[in-house]
């Protein structure tokens, strides 16, 4: 059932720059700064938000490194599914898969919900009234799977312009920042001390920095169309996580220290919305305060298009090894994507948003409530298990000490950390609410449940397919 001509992706048709802007698309740094970082200051660890990025990123680049190693053995679309599969065990395997596909769901329902907000608020400034927001956002899923089904280099080349806007705007204010010597308070290193990174709002600080991490390994899941892939996953995993680092920590402290520490968090709770175009209008000018909230549109477009990729190739693995539906491997004759499995996500989305614009009629809460809190549970989850099998994979195997032990045992152990975190402050992130915090934690060992059952059940009827799960040879 494995690579026919009919299931197969188009190798060799991205180097490493274009992957680089897809992972950065999907990824979305001013998303989590324009849309979370209000919140965080408010309801998170205050100005210590900025020190957190720097904490996430420091984990992330410990993970990257086992995760790096990995890449190089394993050339899988799965991804996560894929290296635990054969570092771990099979049924690991889909239960990283289920994870992880579950996690960028989450994560795109967040941005559905987040840009359907914006285009009513964006209709209501222009002619007083605007479109529900669910609306929107289906309006934006009937343009996803066209962006989605193109070959990559298209994507990539459409999402990078996108990107390298979004990233100009940004390095531009933070350099505005530094030439003006911050704002009333000065320039300051408090964001950075531990006494304001581990105050109270610790936990929920920490679910906004690992929520603005996600998408940067998305890295792996093009590996079967990279050119060299040994080289470029783990090449484009190290860059984006510095990248990313860099970006959402100066980023934060820059508009920190356009404000000043004493004064950010009373301006964050007087007008979330207007803060940081307010320091962005302030810094530089009015017109790239406009073109800031322009770009926050496009870079939740193109995160949206991002995780569609990321989602249906989780799809075509699966498929194609048959642990589901094997129509999902099928490929578009032209563009060689996995398009059914593109489709496929695309109706799951049509779906979710329907139901949710029945019951929510304020889409903040179901992006930075309760969906953003199962995208990074699911999300955690799924990387715990990836360093546990790196250690798995390469026991017996030789490897570099750092990249195949120590790295992923003290990123397991840093991930767990954050996971345990995220759980008790679980509540607090649900609006209180401890129907939702059950609800999710329930429906994560339902789904991890289910997976290892459809292992067991592959094991007992098809003993054959079970070994090819993970793409086994």
């Amino acid at each position: 059932m494995r690579d026919t001509p009919e299931q197969r992706l188009k190798a060799g048709s991205v180097g490493w720059l274009q992957i680089l802007a897809l992972v950065f698309a999907t990824t979305g740094p001013l998303i989590g700064l324009v849309g979370a970082v209000p919140v965080a200051l408010t309801q998170g660890n205050g100005i210590g938000m900025a020190g957190c990025f720097l904490l996430a990123g420091l984990v992330y680049l410990v993970f990257g490194a086992g995760f790096a190693a990995l890449t190089r053995q394993v050339v899988d679309a799965g991804a996560f599914y894929a290296c635990v599969a054969r570092g771990l065990s099979r049924p690991a395997g889909l239960i990283a898969a289920g994870l992880a596909t579950t996690a960028y769901m989450a994560l795109q329902l967040c941005c559905y919900g987040l840009i359907g907000f914006f285009m009513t608020q964006l209709s209501q400034g222009v002619w007083g009234e605007g479109l529900p927001w669910w609306f929107n956002a289906l309006l934006v899923n009937a343009v996803v799977p066209f962006c989605a089904q193109r070959n990559l280099t298209f994507a990539a080349r459409l999402l990078g312009v996108l990107v390298l806007a979004e990233f100009a705007v940004l390095a531009a204010f933070a350099a505005s920042v530094l030439w003006h010597g911050g704002g009333p308070e000065g320039l300051s290193a408090q964001p950075f001390a531990p006494a304001q990174v581990f105050s109270a709002g610790f936990g929920a600080a920490m679910v906004f920095a690992v929520a603005a991490f996600a998408g940067f390994e998305t890295a792996a899941v093009y590996g079967e169309e990279a050119r060299a892939p040994q080289r470029t996953v783990p090449r484009v995993l190290l860059v984006a996580i510095l990248a990313v680092t860099a970006t959402l920590a100066g980023s934060a402290w820059a508009l920190i220290a356009a404000y000043g520490p004493g004064e950010v968090v009373d301006a964050a709770a007087r007008d979330p919305g207007a803060l940081w175009f307010s320091a962005v209008s302030r810094f530089l000018s009015p017109d790239l305060s406009t073109a800031m909230a322009v770009l926050l549109m496009t870079s939740l477009f193109a995160s949206i298009v991002g995780l569609q990729n990321a989602v249906s190739r989780y799809l075509y693995a699966l498929g194609r090894d048959g642990a589901i539906w094997p129509m999902l491997a099928q490929m578009h004759p032209q563009h060689e994507t996995p398009y059914i499995a593109n489709l496929a996500q695309a109706s799951v989305s049509i779906l979710a948003l329907a139901g949710l614009g029945l019951v929510e009629n304020d889409p903040l809460r179901i992006a930075l409530g309760s969906a953003s809190a199962l995208a990074v549970i699911a999300l955690l989850s799924a990387q715990i298990l990836v360093s546990a099998a790196v250690i798995g994979f390469f026991r017996g195997r030789g490897g570099g000490v750092w990249s195949t032990r120590i790295a992923p045992a003290a990123s397991a152990l840093a991930l767990a950390a954050l996971l345990c975190t995220v759980l008790l402050n679980l509540r607090s992130l649900t609006g209180g609410s401890a129907a939702a915090a059950w609800t999710i934690a329930i429906a994560l060992l339902a789904l991890a449940g289910a997976c290892a059952l459809r292992a067991w059940a592959m094991k007992r009827r098809d003993p054959a397919a079970y070994a090819r799960l993970g793409g086994a040879r």
